[in-house]
């Protein structure tokens, strides 16, 4: 009998359960497959998702998160702030995003002259917005007033955000007029957020204005892949008495006054009782298992106003060091300018290991992982399909990495495309929502409008990227904290 199930094979489930177990609720993490965050072959070590990492900046969620857990992450991890964070290759320009605003300011207007002061202006709201944004989600994760006291605080800063909004839609409109400064800052847009719109950039938001930020708030690199920071996790998450449970088959679940899953695993069947669940809103089965139930109509139809429009596929090669440019960034987006819209295979994103880093990489050599995003899930098309868009991957790299493909020392499309279907339940693909979400929350909240039922998953918070993710996991969790704290008469943090 446990206090808490957890079931996923994300990130945002692995965070649910290890904030569950470090706050002395009994907790059971059911993994179905055997989730691995890197894969190796052939010396090289790739991140299976390669997305730059955000929000480890000292004051940030994921620096708060660790703290509260009581993982060192720059001791365990060898945790860096990238600078340049990120850079954008375009036909006739290349942009390094630095993390100083003057710095990343003067960069853009050497390539684009004369548009200093445009650029200032638009990131002067993007920072207040930014910095609002910021602060609200490290005091209220759970981003919905809880009280009337935060409700209060929440409209009385709705005029400053509207005004600063406003200011963002008047610089924006003049930068617009320039086609490549323009789709600088949707590259940007689309890729370090999860939150994807009919007409991209061109409706900027409130979630637009942080995820604009994000190269001044800090991209951050692992050394020796993202497996070494996740693994400070599941043990933190073992080391406080929780029990996971993987490459198992989840086969029923019936959520009453308590909850029962059953689950096969070689050889037997198991029915694991708790009195919560917490479910991934990425788990293959949530439909077939859940919404089965009629008590779950209300959910699915509230699903149903997310959708996933874009997948990621990665392409995984191993290349000498004479083949990178000596300035490339470890995050890099090659734009292709094809006549179709960003986010239909029309840039392409890098993420290449550091220089010396011989954990991901045989010494004077790096890994490379290319990712496009493409109408159609990798699970849906054949391999023909992904094998023609591996070669124009391949090509698009042509103009920015010309020696690519003659001195490739590893690459294997086969496994790159089994991992491309094996692992669309754990990477973050971007999503569609029929409004844009204030602070980058959809229409769902982690409530299943069910009493001990409760969902995760970076959908939920698809314009934060990166540490929405982070933050739903906290969010389910607290929400069971918080029930067992008033049940017990105190207060948990």
């Amino acid at each position: 009998m446990y206090d808490a199930i957890v079931i996923g094979n994300d990130l945002s489930s692995l965070i649910a359960a290890t904030t569950l177990s470090h706050h002395g609720i009994k907790t059971i993490f059911i993994s179905e497959g055997n989730a691995q965050y890197i894969y190796t072959e052939s010396g090289y070590t790739f991140n299976i998702d390669p997305s730059p990492l955000t929000g480890f900046g000292p004051t940030q969620i994921c620096s708060r998160l660790s703290a509260d857990l009581g993982i060192s992450l720059t001791d365990c991890t060898g945790l860096c702030l990238l600078n340049p964070g990120l850079q954008i290759i375009m036909p006739e320009h290349r942009i390094d995003f630095f993390c100083d605003r003057e710095e990343l300011i003067k960069e853009i207007e050497r390539e684009f002259a004369g548009i200093g002061e445009d650029i200032r202006k638009l990131y002067t709201p993007v920072l207040k917005i930014s910095d609002f944004i910021g602060k609200w989600i490290i005091e209220k994760p759970y981003i919905f007033p809880k009280s009337y006291k935060e409700l209060i605080i929440l409209f009385r800063n709705i005029p400053t955000l509207m005004v600063e909004w406003l200011s963002l839609l008047k610089a924006f409109k003049k930068i617009k007029t320039n086609p490549y400064l323009k789709r600088l800052f949707e590259v940007e847009s689309a890729l370090l957020s999860n939150f994807h719109m009919d007409s991209n950039i061109g409706k900027l938001s409130v979630p637009s204005a942080y995820t604009l930020s994000l190269p001044l708030r800090g991209l951050y690199y692992c050394a020796g892949g993202n497996e070494l920071l996740l693994r400070s996790i599941k043990s933190r998450f073992e080391d406080t008495g929780g029990q996971l449970i993987k490459n198992c088959s989840v086969i029923r679940i019936n959520a009453g006054r308590g909850i029962d899953v059953d689950i096969q695993m070689p050889g037997t069947l198991s029915k694991i009782e708790g009195r919560y669940l917490i479910v991934s809103t990425k788990w293959e089965k949530l439909k077939l298992l859940l919404f089965n139930d009629r008590k779950y109509r209300r959910l699915e139809r509230r699903l149903k106003s997310v959708k996933s429009v874009c997948y990621p596929f990665t392409l995984h090669m191993g290349v000498p060091d004479k083949c990178i440019p000596e300035k490339m960034a470890t995050y890099v987006a090659v734009f292709v300018d094809r006549q179709t819209t960003i986010m239909d295979n029309n840039f392409v994103f890098i993420e290449i290991s550091a220089a010396g880093d011989t954990k991901r990489a045989p010494q004077g050599n790096r890994a490379l992982s290319a990712t496009v995003y493409l109408k159609e899930s990798p699970l849906v098309l054949n391999d023909e399909d992904l094998k023609d868009i591996s070669k124009t991957v391949l090509h698009s790299l042509e103009p920015f990495l010309p020696f690519l493909q003659e001195n490739l020392d590893f690459i294997n499309i086969d496994k790159s495309i089994k991992l491309s279907r094996e692992y669309q339940e754990m990477i973050n693909q971007k999503y569609y929502m029929r409004y844009c979400p204030f602070l980058g929350v959809s229409s769902i909240s982690n409530k299943a409008h069910i009493r001990n039922v409760y969902m995760t998953g970076g959908m939920l918070l698809a314009g934060l990227g990166f540490e929405g993710e982070i933050i739903s996991g906290i969010n389910a969790a607290n929400s069971i904290i918080s029930r067992e704290g008033k049940k017990h008469g105190q207060r948990i943090n």
